[in-house]
């Protein structure tokens, strides 16, 4: 199966399923995507069912129709989702969950919405880290940090993680762009009083580079949860992805994404400028020089794709001091990340501590240089008993001489 295909020109709308009901035709239970297993199966009595996708496919769109998607399809057919008046998050709930809480912040401030126009999910990576894996890394992580409060520990024993796939928007292109800098070469030289330094001469230079992108990621979600997914990327969004279908969300969340793909494109943009920076800073290396430095970078985009992922995580979001912390698992890999807070007593317990070492390391070398006396003093006292013994000696042979010559 072609897991990135690109779509034709002007792709016609998937079909929209009639229902988003997951029930098992054995027992009437709840279909459930199984992680274990990783299959589509029945909870209860463990029947498999199928993953209906509208293709076989996760297209690519060209950028150039990204406006028309958007006025012209639904995000999430025939589901609904809510909206966190404390966040902004707009959060689409699976059939076995509940819009009590939200999963970014943890506020019960949530309000069910009607379908909004946009663009549908492409593909997903169905979670492959289950909560009691991601249970586990996250509290190896927690006991890593060595002044987090108590507080944060009691967010992994109590097991307040929340499954969510994130919004994601991935892009492909093709770039290119003129540069102008320096290359310095390292000269050494010698001085007039013999001693040598290095110094750096440098030369203008200019160039061409060009390079190929393929699934840059640019995260999607509200805010909060931006500020700390970088910590756990990459998904292997170009061979893990999955057509998207409903059946993926039964007993999770998914985010609605935060901005369009044209805000996107900018921030996918950022990406490949800095990568093309290096790049020229290489190409000027490869010319011979030591270092270069890049002055001036016209980049320049063609052929721009784009698709709309949802992607798994694990999130733990509570409240500490006043504030809000997000603490995410990738739920393909496991890598834990997230904001930390700082616990303020055990930060004094420490400099204490530290303060207490540093005083010991004082008092003790302080002690050992007054029992041993300095060089000069040390000297100056062998050189009294060495002047001591030659007279001790001398007195002695003068003795000897003397009793010989008595009467």
């Amino acid at each position: 199966m072609d897991i990135n295909a690109t779509a034709p020109q002007q792709p016609e709308p998937a079909p929209i399923p009639e229902t988003e009901s997951f029930r098992c035709p054995n027992c009437g239970g709840t279909m459930k995507w199984s992680i274990p297993r990783q299959v589509f199966e029945c909870v209860s009595c463990r029947t498999p069912g199928e993953v209906q996708t509208a293709s076989d496919a996760v297209f690519e769109h060209p950028f150039e129709g990204y406006f028309q998607r958007v006025e012209s399809e639904i995000a999430f057919p025939e589901q609904s989702f809510v909206v966190c008046q404390n966040c902004g998050a707009e959060v689409v709930f699976g059939e076995t969950q509940t819009a009590a809480v939200c999963p970014m912040c943890s506020s019960s401030q949530v309000n069910l919405q009607k379908q909004v126009a946009g663009v549908p999910p492409d593909g997903i990576i169905p979670f492959k880290v289950d909560k009691p894996q991601a249970q586990e890394n996250f509290k190896k992580w927690v006991k890593t940090r060595w002044f987090a409060p108590n507080k944060l520990k009691e967010a992994y024993q109590q097991g307040k993680l929340d499954g969510v796939y994130l919004p994601f928007w991935t892009f492909d292109a093709d770039a290119e762009a003129s540069y102008t800098g320096q290359g310095g070469k390292y000269v050494t030289r010698t001085d007039s009083e013999g001693k040598t330094y290095t110094e750096t001469v440098w030369t203008p230079v200019s160039g061409h580079i060009s390079a190929s992108y393929d699934d840059i990621q640019v995260c999607a979600a509200q805010e909060r949860a931006q500020q700390v997914i970088d910590s756990v990327l990459p998904y292997n969004t170009s061979v893990g992805s999955n057509p998207y279908a409903g059946a993926y969300l039964s007993g999770f969340e998914a985010e609605r994404y935060a901005f369009g793909a044209d805000q996107g494109v900018e921030l996918a943009k950022q990406t490949m400028e800095r990568d093309l920076h290096n790049k020229a800073e290489w190409d000027i290396q490869g010319m011979g020089y030591d270092t270069a430095n890049v002055f001036t970078l016209n980049a320049q985009y063609h052929n721009i794709r784009y698709k709309h992922m949802l992607l798994p995580a694990w999130l733990s979001a509570f409240a500490f001091g006043g504030k809000q912390y997000l603490y995410v698992i990738n739920g393909e890999t496991g890598k834990v990340g997230g904001q930390r807070p700082y616990s303020i007593p055990k930060i004094i317990a420490a400099c204490l501590v530290a303060l207490a070492v540093v005083l010991f390391f004082i008092l003790f070398f302080n002690d050992a240089e007054a029992a041993v006396p300095p060089p000069e003093a040390a000297m100056a006292q062998a050189a009294d008993t060495v002047q001591q013994e030659n007279v001790d000696r001398l007195d002695a042979l003068l003795g000897e001489d003397g009793a010989e010559q008595g009467p």
